[in-house]
């Protein structure tokens, strides 16, 4: 009977251990499919905010050129009220030629050219 015994306890043993060994090995690949799984979401996350906040930053740079280069355009135009040009333009004929008014009491000047009205 103790053989028997003896037996039977080195199989439970052995069992104990091969089950023991299968339980780590399944927990092994558990972490490793959870791992991927949580880089699976996280890097497209990451991704995704990486590229928002590229895109607001190049908004924000681009919107501030444009503020910039309208405070310039509305600086000039200033200026040139301020000096007397107020030149209307439209267009003009079948072609819609760009044309404005000309100061024909002005005198004309080297190579036809004349004082525009406003000026």
């Amino acid at each position: 009977m103790k053989k028997h015994e003896h037996a039977l306890l080195l199989a439970l043993s052995e069992s104990e251990k091969t089950t023991s060994d299968a339980i780590r090995a399944q927990s092994q690949r558990l972490k490793r499919t959870a791992l991927s799984s949580w880089m699976a979401v996280a890097i497209p996350v990451i991704v995704t905010l990486a590229l928002s906040a590229g895109a607001i930053w190049a908004m924000s740079w681009y919107m501030n050129s444009q503020v910039e280069q309208i405070l310039n355009h509305r600086a000039t135009l200033e200026r040139l009220a301020e000096e007397g040009a107020e030149i209307q333009l439209t267009y003009c004929g079948d072609n819609r030629r760009l044309c404005a008014k000309i100061d024909e009491s002005a005198q004309t000047y080297q190579g036809g050219y004349r004082i525009l009205e406003g000026y």
